[in-house]
């Protein structure tokens, strides 16, 4: 059997054509993670990094023509991770279907086999932003990136302080200290940074927890007589004056993998993150082997520099011959400084 990639068939867009659409399909609004953290490209299929850690050291007085104070450097450490190739295609169905209609009408009609594609394309393109989701989740749950298509995973090297388990379920009101517990984990933080969180991510269930803790309703009213709950806004304004991280958007996004709904975050666990998410990481998109094809071909206008990013095609295969839209991507979350990540489990 034989692949290879059309070119110039004037009844499908070109690669650079479904390339360019494909690039430019925006993310799903429930896909918050992937639209949130900025993206980044690698030439090399690999990314790499440095971290400089930073202290806070004084100078040191000295009498007049005294010994002068020999200070130390701030240390630094390069960290790597290789990029992983992920990729869909639809081999049947509406494409499938006009193919057939496009020869029965004898040509007529070519935009609608374009069109087709394009929705395939779109589709494709769909599924590949929704495993990236996943794998967000996935690596802001506990600082690694599992793979369970490859049996493989990747370390960030979260600090192992930064991930805790309430000893009390928030959904205890009477008995769950939330208030406390996203203290504690803000003094972890901002031992490690220097400077705390900016933002804490939640779900709807955990958000409400908090409303109704009677720790927080405590702190807002001076006791819980008469008091079942606070607002939103008193909850704001009371973590505000603590200094705490205010609430994200609640998150509770759900991806179908293999049939089934998933949550990306686990319910019950609350992020802590740096107001800019620059800080944290970022997807990066490497360099796939249909871009190398594409590139090598001469014949799509593309240079290396728009090499790395999802790219789409249009497959002709067999025999049994057929075409299919196929759409292709290196690309994964990058923690380039997990130092500024961490989790609390709260039920």
């Amino acid at each position: 059997m034989t692949t290879e990639i059309i070119y110039d068939d004037s009844r499908y867009p070109s690669p650079a054509d479904v390339t360019t659409f494909i690039r430019r399909v925006p993310s799903n609004d429930t896909l918050q993670l992937l639209s949130d953290f900025p993206t980044d490209t690698s030439d090399t299929n690999r990314f790499d990094w440095s971290e400089i850690t930073r202290v806070n050291r004084a100078a040191k007085y000295r009498s007049f023509d005294g010994r002068i104070h020999v200070s130390e450097r701030d240390s630094g450490a390069s960290s790597s991770v290789p990029l992983l190739p992920l990729s869909t295609s639809l081999p049947t169905g509406e494409l499938e279907r006009l193919q057939l209609e496009f020869h029965r009408n004898r040509g007529g009609n070519p935009d609608m086999l374009i069109t087709a594609t394009y929705n395939d394309a779109e589709q494709l393109t769909r599924e590949v932003q929704s495993r990236l989701e996943v794998a967000w989740g996935d690596a802001l749950t506990d600082g690694v990136m599992d793979v369970p298509e490859l049996n493989t995973q990747a370390d960030f090297g979260m600090p192992a302080e930064h991930k805790v388990i309430a000893a009390t379920a928030w959904s205890d009101s009477t008995n769950g200290t939330p208030l406390t517990g996203i203290q504690a984990m803000v003094d972890v933080w901002t031992a490690t940074n220097g400077t705390p969180p900016g933002r804490m991510k939640m779900s709807l269930t955990d958000r409400r927890s908090l409303l109704r803790s009677k720790e927080v309703i405590d702190a807002v009213h001076g006791s819980t007589a008469g008091h079942t709950r606070v607002t939103l806004t008193e909850l704001s304004e009371l973590l505000d004056g603590e200094g705490l991280p205010a609430i994200d958007p609640t998150y509770d996004t759900k991806v179908n993998v293999d049939g089934t709904d998933v949550r990306t975050i686990p319910e019950h666990t609350v992020v802590f993150l740096p107001t800019d998410l620059g800080e944290l990481g970022a997807t990066v998109y490497g360099v796939s082997a249909t871009a190398l094809e594409l590139l090598q071909s001469g014949a799509v206008d593309m240079g290396f520099e728009d090499a790395a990013g999802i790219v789409g095609v249009v497959l002709k295969q067999g025999p049994p011959f057929r075409q299919h839209v196929f759409v292709d991507a290196v690309a994964q979350p990058v923690l380039h400084n997990a130092r500024k990540l961490a989790v609390l489990t709260v039920g």
